[in-house]
């Protein structure tokens, strides 16, 4: 139950750290970090232990387990990933620590342990799956039901609009920012791109079921997305890819529209 209990916390830990980062986490390398804080929970064994003993150690397992999630991707970017997850950490720990006033919950040397029963967290993570995939369809369906929209695109002086089109099918995240991309028709988007490659433009490995490519993406000075029906507008922090064989003018997941 203790193993299993950290595995939850230290994965959730991990991917609200790479959201908060804008950073992209793979599940194998989110599961082995949380592989390694859920081993890390055994210290709750151990006779209780000094306050700065306690810190240390919590500190050098936050340190192990963003190097196992993330890998170093620069110096700054790991003490990053690491500030975040201790940030987020001291957020859970207080919430926890509001639960041992109830008597369900046990702390010691800087771990928690849960007083639940195996068929309760069982029941518990059913549901929890249950829910969450509920309300990503649901988001899902009601973000595409309309496929009614404009995308307007400003790169320096240069504005154009496209017909934009929502589809789930385009998942594509730059692993760099964590940032969406939407993918345009290369034709389209005209004179907004320059002939001659400059900075700012750079080639984004993806993947689609007729084959592996790559597709020049850059960021926009501005870009909104429109329901015609509607008439709501809402900008994005997005990614604009220019591909050379799409004959849509825009494509973009519905994620956006939320």
């Amino acid at each position: 139950m203790l193993l299993v209990f950290d595995l939850y916390m230290t994965f959730l830990l991990l991917r609200l750290t790479a959201a908060l980062t804008h950073t992209r986490l793979r599940f194998w390398r989110a599961m082995l970090g949380a592989a390694a804080g859920s081993l890390s929970s055994l210290l709750v064994l151990l006779p209780p232990m000094p306050f700065v003993l306690t810190l240390l150690c919590k500190l050098l397992s936050a340190v192990l387990l963003c190097l196992a999630a993330f890998g170093i991707r620069g110096r700054r970017l790991f003490v990053w990933h690491v500030l975040c997850f201790l940030g987020l950490s001291c957020i859970l720990a207080g919430m926890l620590l509001a639960l041992t006033a109830t008597g369900n919950v046990y702390y010691a040397n800087g771990c928690w342990y849960p007083v639940i029963s195996l068929r309760m967290l069982v029941l518990c993570t059913a549901a929890a799956y249950g829910i969450l995939t509920l309300i990503a369809r649901i988001r899902e369906r009601t973000g595409a039901a309309d496929g009614s929209y404009e995308v307007v695109i400003r790169y320096g002086t240069r504005t154009v609009c496209l017909e934009g089109l929502a589809d789930t099918g385009n998942s594509l995240t730059d692993f760099c920012t964590g940032k969406p991309v939407i993918v345009c028709s290369r034709e389209a988007l005209g004179e907004l791109i320059p002939e001659q490659p400059c900075r700012g433009f750079r080639p984004l490995p993806y993947s689609t079921a007729a084959g592996d490519g790559l597709l020049t993406v850059f960021t926009p000075d501005e870009a909104v997305i429109r329901c015609k029906r509607t008439g709501a507008v809402r900008a994005v922090d997005v990614l604009i890819g220019a591909d050379e064989q799409s004959h849509r003018q825009a494509i973009f997941h519905p994620r956006l529209l939320h």
